[in-house]
């Protein structure tokens, strides 16, 4: 088999239009890339994992001609969409035995061709490697293998239906790009819809004086509950205001049942949080700290009722 490839990544933009770009659906799965010699396939993930035990059903890439080399996504299927919880559950799985047990149908869309026949195809532009590969998928007839499609110049109107229809968001590609392993270009965007949830900060982790994560809970039909821990949008500065801030309010247990152990502070200080979707567990997916709330009022230490219920309009998960 060939050295594996590490695969090629986006970098972060809002929706446009150019006839410039190919735009396709953002495919909410695994990462993974596929290579066939001999009639022998190996999927790897993006830090180079070996991926082939675990999707014993896309042994049909085996048919592919040898010294093909291809990227996409595999995904769980439901009503037309990507479902990323139902996937997680599958990818998790570690004996062959548990392999076997009933979950979703996995398919493989892909929408990249790195390699034919064993010649890089690397250097070529994008539009060119996508036509082959539409060529060579055409040649395998198996549903779990599907081919990722896509728009040119409408990236807008685009991006629109996508995310109207259920989906993660989009990809934008330059129809001009080569590929570049390993590498987040800006001839590749990824373009997802922001979702902002104001919560309030239930506890937080640090270690050696510097903050690493906070956790933080939000309102749901009036009622706090836990919604995730962030880790990600913090300046320097930031992290040492909030550790500042955040130790001075300390208490002995948590506002609200978490499941994760943290220092443990008083429910005073409210944030925005940036976040993907909600998980079927009631989590935020990649949430990313987006700023500070001021309260409206002094918010007093909950008692045994407002342990349970937030429920006044006092505060800015209500006004934000």
């Amino acid at each position: 088999m060939k050295d594996v490839l590490l695969p090629m990544l986006a970098t972060a933009s809002v929706p446009f239009d150019s006839d410039e770009y190919s735009f396709e659906v953002k495919w909410d799965g695994v990462r993974a890339l596929a290579a066939v010699e001999n009639r022998r396939w190996q999927l790897s993930g993006r830090a180079g994992s070996d991926y082939t035990h675990r999707y014993p059903e896309l042994a049909m890439l085996r048919h592919l001609p040898s010294g093909t080399v291809i990227d996409g996504e595999v995904v769980a299927l439901r009503g037309g969409c990507a479902n990323f919880s139902a996937l997680l559950q599958r990818h998790q799985r570690n004996s062959r035995d548990d392999l076997h047990l009933p979950g979703p149908s996995i398919y493989y869309v892909v929408f990249d061709l790195l390699f034919a026949q064993g010649r890089s195809l690397l250097r070529q532009p994008l539009w060119e490697r996508r036509e082959r590969l539409r060529e060579l998928l055409g040649a395998v007839d198996d549903p779990r293998l599907i081919y990722s499609d896509g728009v040119v110049g409408r990236g807008r109107d685009f991006f629109r239906a996508v995310v109207a229809q259920g989906h993660e968001g989009v990809v934008a590609k330059h129809l001009a790009s080569a590929y570049r392993p390993g590498r987040r270009s800006l001839a590749w965007k990824k373009i997802k819809p922001n979702r902002i949830l104001p919560c309030v900060i239930v506890g937080y982790r640090a270690g050696r004086a510097r903050l690493h994560s906070v956790l933080v809970a939000s309102l749901h039909e009036r009622v706090l509950r836990y919604v995730g821990e962030v880790s990600r949008g913090f300046t320097e500065q930031l992290r040492a205001e909030l550790l500042q801030q955040l130790s001075a309010r300390p208490r002995a247990y948590s506002v609200v049942p978490c499941p994760k152990s943290a220092c443990w502070v008083e429910p005073e200080l409210y944030c925005r949080v940036r976040f993907q979707e909600w998980t079927s567990n009631g989590r935020l997916r990649h949430p990313v700290f987006d700023g500070c709330l001021a309260p409206s009022v002094p918010v007093p230490t909950p008692n045994a009722r407002a342990e349970k219920s937030f429920g006044s309009a006092r505060n800015p998960l209500e006004l934000a």
